[in-house]
């Protein structure tokens, strides 16, 4: 019983067993106490009778076969005891007993009692007009041959509804237990670069059917991951053969003495490094993206922070004559510093190389829906409507591009702080990048 549809099956089977034994015993109960009740009934008419004989007749005109009834369609024999005041039996339909003490005590004028070993179902009654008691009484056994066949007839009934609602049952967890069988083969079938339509049955809006849908929406996820790991693979190739292929067109250039020593190894020097600095991003991107990194968090001034940024990138910006200048008063947060540093200088770095003569750094309280915001705003061509989100991922370099890691390794920080990186058009008539820290979340992972 390890599977689902045996452990719906027994607890089915036992739910059933134990609402029959309870109907059968609630069913006997109330049979039997009609059954006493109507012997009741007839006993104390039996006693009546039998006053009406003895207000005509002397006591010997009683005898058993007087005192007969029916109930349930059976007749029945009841058995007599004339008694005096001192409980002395006077006459009987067993002569044997009489002058005998009837000495068994009775709980009221009807009920059961114990006589001579045997239960027994009886009524007593005074005769009126004599100084006598009849007590009239009938085996509670002949009662229960009664139930022969008012059981026989009632078993039946619930031994039919019993298999019938097993039936019904079977063929509820079987459909239950259809669905889910045909997602476990679809899941063992699955394959992610293949269609998933060509596996998963159809969701409904039942829980299974909810379960299929989910099931769905999890393989595409997990198709979309393949793609984005094969791309990831392709551009990757194709991102380091470039470098790789520059080094080694110039090892063979200056060993022919085709380009001057000094020239070529300039190039593998450049190349070098732009391939080491491209492996050291994708290192990183990948660290953030599959380990949950623990970021120590401080408080810091987002200002001084921006400042410090602002410093790093000035000798670059007024190389090309660029103005760059941090707005916004001082702001005392708790974040994962190095962190949030680190995307800063990265858009800063982005702003100077495509902006066109200006770049301002604006620190942004209370803004809308947020703790606080960090906007980098250029005056250059910004970005076209195909370039808003693509420029987010990898190997996606524009005009001036260098590893197209950069931003989608901002991105990823900021996804790991709980904050978001946005690009909109800045009021400067360029791009602007913005880091939003959303209200009441954290500022990095373990924060």
């Amino acid at each position: 019983m390890r599977t689902i549809r045996g452990k719906m099956l027994l607890s089915f089977i036992l739910a059933l067993v134990v609402t029959v034994g309870i109907t059968v015993a609630l069913f006997v109960r109330l049979i039997d106490d009609i059954l006493v009740n109507q012997v009741k009934a007839q006993l104390h008419g039996q006693a009546e009778k039998a006053e009406k004989i003895l207000q005509d007749s002397d006591i010997s005109r009683l005898n058993n076969t007087e005192f007969k009834y029916v109930v349930k369609g059976m007749m029945l024999n009841a058995d007599y005891l004339i008694l005096d005041a001192s409980n002395k039996i006077i006459d009987t339909n067993d002569d044997k007993g009489v002058g005998t003490t009837f000495r068994y005590a009775l709980s009221g004028r009807q009920g059961i009692a114990v006589l001579h070993g045997k239960k027994i179902l009886y009524t007593k009654e005074r005769l009126s007009g004599r100084p006598y008691s009849i007590f009239i009484y009938a085996p509670l056994s002949s009662l229960r041959a009664l139930y022969g066949s008012l059981m026989r007839t009632t078993l039946l009934a619930i031994g039919f509804s019993f298999f019938m609602i097993l039936a019904i049952g079977l063929l509820t967890v079987s459909r239950v237990v259809r669905p889910l069988n045909r997602l476990k083969e679809a899941v063992g079938r699955y394959e992610p670069y293949r269609s998933q339509d060509a596996f998963f049955p159809v969701g409904d809006t039942t829980e299974i059917g909810e379960l299929i849908t989910t099931f769905q929406s999890m393989s595409e996820r997990i198709q979309q991951h393949q793609r984005n790991q094969v791309e990831f693979l392709q551009n990757v190739s194709h991102e380091l053969k470039t470098p790789l292929m520059s080094i080694h067109g110039f090892v063979y250039a200056i060993q022919d003495q085709v380009v001057p020593q000094e020239t070529g190894l300039d190039v593998i020097l450049t190349q070098s490094m732009r391939l080491i600095d491209m492996v050291d991003k994708l290192l990183q991107l990948s660290r953030l993206e599959a380990v949950d990194e623990h970021w120590p968090t401080s408080e810091i001034d987002l200002h001084t922070m921006a400042e410090e940024a602002a410093l790093l990138l000035m000798p670059a910006a007024n190389a090309r004559g660029v103005v760059l200048k941090v707005e916004g008063e001082s702001l005392l947060t708790v974040a994962a510093g190095e962190q949030l540093f680190q995307v800063l200088v990265n858009l800063l770095q982005n702003a100077v190389r495509h902006t066109s003569s200006q770049i301002r750094v604006q620190i942004e309280a209370g803004y809308p829906g947020a703790d606080w915001a960090i906007h980098i705003d250029d005056d250059g061509n910004g970005l076209s409507e195909a370039e808003k989100e693509a420029v987010f991922q990898r190997f996606y370099t524009g005009p001036n591009g260098v590893t197209g890691l950069g931003l989608a390794i901002c991105r990823q920080i900021a996804a790991n702080m709980d904050a978001e990186l946005t690009y909109t058009s800045s009021p400067l008539g360029g791009a602007r990048f913005s880091f939003i820290k959303p209200a009441g979340r954290l500022s990095g992972p373990g924060g």
